[in-house]
């Protein structure tokens, strides 16, 4: 298994356990505080008291990346787990029974992917509430509805391959009822494209928390986030490009490392489902 998925692989495992740990204890680690400003070191850039430079006002960004990894990590591992719920049992149950309720929920599912995201953001956002923890709540809750629709095809189809396999047809002609069937049969062989398809799902969500930073439309300030770093510091990219480029190379090598560990997992359990 390990010769199989590669060095690179387990390096970007590595790096994503690595950030993910840091993102959770950044408060007991010894880092600088991500408010506190250092007189003179205004768009300094990296050093090696203040690895990846200070910001626009003197605050050390490497503490900043760290903090704002804790806000797309949240909203993103959050969001992709209650879709993964949702959208599976949709998917399971689509392909499963098929038939009518097959083609109702897949033309609900197909209508929900045409919600442009950015509307929805603004008329949730915008709307809605602007103090931060209902912000975070509001972004969870529209991560979660765009993402329900796409893990929902991805399990249908899955589901479909698996519910006519004779163990599953063996357990319905000895009377197992539907969820027992579903959930001791169906969903193990299910799982592992899922757990695949999950990573990929939650770098996308990753990246559309970013563009909401970006635009203003995510956590409010102080509160670090990394799109928010790149908006603030695109201003400033002539003298002290730094600012910008440094939570945005975090960004690229997250969604990078997510991507490869989801395709990896893809590729290797392939083999092992055509076998089956």
């Amino acid at each position: 298994m390990h010769k199989r998925l590669g060095f690179f692989f387990w390096l970007a495992v590595i790096y994503l356990v690595v950030l993910g740990l840091a993102a959770i204890f950044a408060d007991v680690l010894p880092i600088k505080d991500p408010t506190q400003t250092f007189a003179g070191t205004s768009k300094n850039g990296p050093s090696l008291s203040h690895w990846f430079g200070n910001d626009g006002v003197g605050r050390d960004v490497f503490s900043r990346v760290i903090y704002g990894a804790q806000v797309s990590l949240v909203i993103s591992t959050v969001g992709t787990l209650l879709a993964l719920a949702i959208g599976g049992l949709l998917g399971m149950v689509s392909g499963y029974y098929g038939g009518r309720v097959d083609r109702w929920l897949t033309a609900t599912l197909n209508a929900s992917l045409v919600i442009p995201p950015l509307i929805l953001f603004l008329a949730l956002i915008l709307f809605l509430d602007s103090e931060a923890r209902r912000r975070i709540f509001i972004l969870i809750f529209t991560f979660v509805l765009l993402a329900i629709a796409p893990i929902a095809r991805v399990v249908r189809a899955a589901t479909l391959s698996w519910a006519g396999q004779d163990f599953v047809l063996a357990a319905r002609t000895l009377g197992a009822r539907d969820g027992r069937v579903l959930f001791r049969e169906v969903l193990p062989n299910v799982a592992p494209s899922l757990v695949s398809y999950s990573l990929i799902i939650m770098a996308g969500l990753i990246v559309v928390e970013g563009s909401a930073a970006f635009l203003g439309l995510s956590v409010p300030p102080p509160t670090p986030t990394w799109g928010d770093m790149i908006n603030k510091g695109r201003t400033n990219l002539d003298v002290a490009a730094h600012i910008s480029l440094m939570p945005a190379i975090t960004m690229f090598v997250t969604v990078l490392a997510l991507n490869f560990v989801g395709d990896k997992l893809q590729q290797y359990l392939e083999p092992r489902e055509s076998v089956l």
